[in-house]
């Protein structure tokens, strides 16, 4: 693995090479499971995509390093969010969309959370409203955002990303970027919920083995 390879490094390097080419494309059977109409976005739109996602973040007083929930289901947004989180010089927290709000509660209060991404629907629930209910109980958290429509006063909508036209808002770390904390998962114990942070050469890594697992070119 490269030193200082990041995963936007990583994906606008395949941008440069391929940039009207796929790379992102939404399942589907897309409208059986959350709002909006399938996406099928080239590298260029995607990476637009990510830059505007980036400037709202930093737009909303966020700062480098703030850990940032990310409950979405299995669509185009997801990417989006998180290599948009990337790129704004925070952490991607991925949770799993079946969690509701004790578990959001116990794992983004012990990882510092400072807001919440999510849409306004997974399955039949209203993740949005259930997002405010996660913020109610934890004072840390002071931004909700949401893809979707129809969404609860107060949740900042996301959906305008996709317009594209905002400035780069690439990540202000000092040092060798590629090591620093880029997201956060959760694992299980007797203690309950524990935080486990992740570096870029982890992720990469990770991505590198099953790519050659599945044979992908």
């Amino acid at each position: 693995m490269s030193a200082g390879l990041t995963l936007d490094g990583l994906f606008r390097r395949a941008g440069v090479r391929n940039a009207h080419a796929t790379a992102l494309a939404d399942p589907p059977h897309r409208a059986t499971f959350t709002d909006g109409a399938r996406r099928r976005l080239t590298y260029a739109q995607a990476d637009r995509a990510i830059s505007a996602f980036a400037a709202t973040l930093r737009g909303l007083g966020l700062h480098t390093g703030t850990i940032v929930g990310l409950q979405l289901p299995n669509t185009v947004e997801s990417v989006i969010a998180f290599l948009g989180t990337v790129r704004a010089g925070m952490v991607a927290a991925p949770l799993p969309v079946l969690w509701r709000r004790q578990d959001m509660v116990e794992a983004l209060g012990r990882a510092g959370a400072r807001a919440i991404v999510t849409a306004a629907r997974i399955g039949e629930t209203r993740h949005a409203e259930l997002a405010m209910e996660v913020a109610a109980e934890l004072f840390p958290i002071r931004q909700i955002c949401a893809f979707g429509a129809d969404l609860p006063d107060g949740v900042v909508p996301l959906d305008g990303v996709f317009a594209g036209g905002a400035a780069d808002t690439p990540a202000q770390r000092l040092g060798d970027v590629s090591a620093q904390v880029v997201a956060m998962t959760f694992d299980m114990s007797a203690d309950g919920i524990v935080a486990v942070a992740h570096d870029h050469a982890h992720l990469l890594e990770a991505g590198v083995a099953l790519a050659e697992a599945a044979g992908l070119a």
